[in-house]
């Protein structure tokens, strides 16, 4: 039996190879179930990938809060997503939340190009409006201005937060606020375009 220093160093030594460095990160049940030490955990890990894996489950994620099925499969194989269709079992399915968050409250206005253009994250600097009130770490509705939906996302920062920093540049997040979580209100990989 491998004690866990000796299956780090494993572990390293093997990766090394492959010129990848690797660390690891020891979370609990309770750190899974609370929402806010869920975000701190992902956000980190976030941090340290290219958008891999932890990229496709964030995905999921936010299509699964509100309201859709998803399976992640591999691309490469041909035929992937007619199996899909017809129902064939291929990668791994994520459920839809069966009562998905109320997102008909909870809208964030502007930043149409930038979302839709250019596919970049929304940035506070591009909110016009907020309105409803919704936590951190909640899938919201990001709108035009004339009100059509053009994404749903994963809130960095609460309702009250970006009221206040809405209009502002990144560089002010932090003077204003007196913290930050990153430089977006909804990072690009934790949103779908409608």
């Amino acid at each position: 039996m491998l004690g866990q220093n000796r299956l780090i160093q494993l572990w390293e030594q093997l990766f090394s190879i492959y010129g990848i460095h690797i660390g690891q990160m020891l979370l609990t049940r309770a750190d899974m179930e609370d929402r806010e030490r869920f975000l701190n955990a992902r956000d980190s890990v976030s941090g340290l990938g290219t958008g891999g894996m932890s990229t496709k489950l964030q995905a999921a994620d936010v299509a699964c809060r509100t309201g859709i099925d998803t399976i992640i499969a591999a691309g490469s194989r041909s035929g992937v997503i007619a199996d899909v269709i017809v129902g064939q079992p291929v990668g791994t399915r994520f459920h839809a939340i069966q009562t998905p968050l109320e997102n008909r409250k909870r809208w964030i206005f502007g930043a149409l190009a930038a979302v839709l253009e250019r596919g970049s994250s929304l940035l506070p600097k591009g909110i016009r409006e907020v309105r409803g009130n919704f936590s951190r770490g909640e899938v919201i509705r990001i709108r035009s201005l004339q009100g059509r939906d053009i994404a749903h996302g994963v809130s960095r920062y609460n309702s009250d937060a970006l009221r206040i920093i809405a209009g502002h540049h990144i560089q002010q997040i932090g003077e204003i606020l007196g913290y930050d979580y990153g430089p977006v209100a909804v990072h690009r990989d934790d949103m779908i375009v409608s």
